[in-house]
């Protein structure tokens, strides 16, 4: 079994933080429709930012909500995602480069949605969660990269008086811990922001649905990318073992593997990440169940075929119907 160091837990949560959200919007698109899946994205991350916002200014010790530390904790995150900007003469914060938008730029099927959500989610959760943070703070914003701007800028006034943003201001000294506090707490209130907000806008058996499919997908692209990060060549069982080891030890699960052979592999989970989040909701008490026997099952089939058909997976107890740990039986045909 792999330890993990932060660097390894950074490597899983911040390649893999974009890719959840996106997958989230495609599959929900596909299961309802584009103006659906962009109110529902709109909603999760005005919801998200806000909890970020808090996240940052508890993390650095802010206690004011005045404009100097919005911009700080704004250019914080925004340098954290790798988000290129700049601070001009007038004032305005340029957006050289923004990472979403780069995403959609370089996946093809994705061109002609920028624009709408370029303007009708990047504006208004901006000016909500901005609002959120102190009612006398306001943004303008005139350029927008999306909507074929050179650039993206942000102007910030207080009381009506335009605030001057100054290079000292917005100068951090960010590191491995920094990113990883960062990306690891979101990755979770994100995706369960999803699920939760697929739930309120359509119904349960829906967002059961997308959630089973954007996991599906995303551990087939983890696989791949722990096999390439780890370097490991086979598609042997025990090959397997070591990326499901690696992927478990990043996401937080405590487990054993009781049993490690070339034939057949046995691991036990003892406490589960997303089980303890719903534990601690009490709204999500009723549906913990159905989440752990109807998706967490299926999570794992479609990247179990494309690292290897002839490994099965056979599961019988689960953590959330009151069983002491969770199974996971693998077996080489």
């Amino acid at each position: 079994m792999k330890k993990v160091s932060k660097k390894d837990k950074l490597f899983f949560f911040e390649n893999h933080f974009k890719t959840l959200d996106g997958l989230w919007m495609i599959e929900t698109e596909k299961e309802t429709d584009w103006e659906t899946a962009l109110k529902i994205d709109l909603n999760v991350w005005v919801r998200l930012l806000i909890i970020i916002i808090r996240r940052i200014k508890r993390y650095l010790g802010f206690k004011e909500n005045n404009i100097e530390n919005l911009i700080k904790i704004l250019t914080y995150r925004w340098i954290i995602e790798g988000w290129e900007f700049e601070i001009a003469e007038d004032g305005i914060i340029k957006i050289i480069s923004c990472p979403y938008n780069e995403a959609m730029t370089r996946n093809p099927n994705r061109h002609n949605r920028i624009k709408s959500i370029c303007k009708d989610m990047c504006i208004p959760f901006y000016e909500t969660v901005v609002k959120d943070f102190n009612a006398d703070i306001k943004i303008k914003r005139e350029y927008f990269s999306g909507l074929d701007s050179d650039y993206c800028d942000f102007q910030f006034y207080h009381n009506d008086k335009k605030f001057f943003p100054s290079k000292e201001l917005i100068k951090f000294n960010i590191g491995v811990n920094d990113k990883l506090l960062y990306f690891e707490p979101n990755f979770f209130t994100m995706d369960g922001l999803w699920i939760i907000e697929v739930e309120n806008e359509i119904d349960w058996a829906t967002a059961l649905k997308v959630d089973i499919v954007v996991w599906q997908r995303l551990y087939k692209i983890i696989f791949r990318r722990i096999k390439r990060y780890l370097a490991i060549q086979g598609n042997s069982l025990q090959d397997l073992i070591k990326i499901l080891s690696f992927c478990w030890n990043c996401e937080g699960y405590n487990y054993k593997i009781v049993k490690n052979e070339r034939r057949e592999a046995i691991l036990h989970i003892t406490e589960c990440p997303y089980y303890k989040i719903m534990q601690r909701n009490p709204e999500r008490h009723d549906k913990i169940e159905a989440i752990c026997k109807e998706m967490c099952i299926p999570f794992y089939e479609p990247a179990l075929k494309a690292f290897n058909p002839q490994i099965s997976l056979k599961r019988k107890k689960f953590l959330g119907i009151g069983d002491k740990y969770c199974d996971f039986y693998f077996k080489l045909a």
